[in-house]
C-alpha cells in the first residue's frame, strides 16, 4: 500500500478587482493509504461524502467550490511525512502532530518544535537569557564530550559558553587537528555531544580557570582521550594543578 497526501483547496470568490482563485492554505490536508491514486481519490471522496474535481479550468471555477490535490508520498518526502508523526514539544513535552496545526485555522503557532505560542516564547526567552548570562560570565562552565558512535573514540573539552554553541563552533570553524579532521570526514549522525560535568567550584578556590582545566584533565585521563581518542595534548599532572587551586595559606 502506498501513502497519498491530499489537500482540499477552497475557492476564493472573485471581486471587482480580482478573479476567483484557489485560496491558501487548504481547507484540509490529510493522508490515506491505497494501491493507486484513483483509489486514494475514492477514499477521500467517501470520507467527505462528496466528489472533488482534481483539475478545473479557470473559466469553470465558479461551478466548483473545491479542488482536490493528491500526490503519492515517497521515502524522501520527509518534510510531508513528518507532519503526521508524533512530535514532543521541546518545552513542555506535550505530544502533537503538525498536520493538526495546519488543519486548525485557530492554531496559535505552526512551529515544528513547540506545541503552543507560549512554549515557543518561553524557549526563545530562555535562549536569549542564556546568551546574556554567557556574555556576562554568569553561566557555569562545563566539561563536555564528543563521541564518535562507530568507533567509541571521544574528544573532551571545556567551555564557559553555552555548550551547544561550543558544539556548533566545532562544526563550523574546524582546524587541522585530528578531531576536526575526523569530524569533517564522516556523517554528522555518527557523533553525539554530551555534558560530562557542570563545574562547581570548591570553597576557597583561588583560580577558577585552573580548576576547570583540572577537571578537564581528569576526564581526559579517565576516558583515555589522548591514547585512544581525539585529544592531542596530554594534560599536566592533576596533583600539580591542584596545588594552584589552594589558597596561599594552604600551599606547601
Amino acid at each position: 500500500m502506498a501513502k497519498f497526501y491530499y489537500q482540499i483547496k477552497g475557492r476564493q470568490p472573485a471581486s471587482p478587482n480580482r478573479e476567483a482563485e484557489w485560496a491558501w492554505p487548504p481547507v484540509f490536508s490529510g493522508m490515506v493509504e491505497a494501491e493507486t491514486r484513483k483509489e486514494a481519490k475514492g477514499q477521500v471522496e467517501e470520507l467527505y461524502d462528496r466528489q472533488f474535481p482534481m483539475r478545473v479550468l479557470r473559466s469553470d471555477m465558479t461551478e466548483h467550490a473545491y479542488l482536490l490535490h493528491i500526490q503519492e508520498l515517497r521515502e524522501h518526502d520527509t518534510y510531508l511525512l513528518r507532519r503526521f508523526e508524533d512530535t514532543a514539544c521541546k518545552e513542555c513535552g506535550t505530544v502533537f502532530k503538525l498536520i493538526d496545526k495546519y488543519n486548525d485555522p485557530n492554531t496559535e503557532t505552526t512551529s515544528h518544535d513547540y506545541c503552543t505560542d507560549a512554549c515557543l516564547k518561553t524557549a526563545r526567552f530562555r535562549d536569549v537569557q542564556e546568551f546574556r548570562l554567557a556574555n556576562e560570565g554568569k553561566l557555569p562552565a562545563v566539561i563536555y564530550q564528543v563521541r564518535q558512535k562507530s568507533t567509541g573514540k571521544v574528544y573532551i573539552g571545556q567551555t564557559t559558553q553555552p555548550f551547544t554553541l561550543r558544539w556548533w563552533q566545532h562544526l563550523t570553524n574546524p582546524t587541522g587537528c585530528k578531531f576536526h579532521s575526523a569530524l569533517g570526514s564522516t556523517d554528522i549522525t555518527d557523533w553525539d555531544f554530551s555534558v560530562l560535568e557542570v563545574i562547581t567550584y570548591p570553597e576557597g578556590c583561588s583560580s577558577r580557570a585552573a580548576y576547570i582545566t583540572q577537571r578537564e584533565s581528569h576526564w581526559i585521563e579517565a576516558l583515555s582521550a589522548v591514547d585512544a581518542g581525539f585529544n592531542t595534548v596530554r594534560p599536566a599532572g592533576i596533583a600539580d594543578q591542584a596545588q594552584v587551586l589552594l589558597p596561599l595559606a594552604e600551599r606547601a
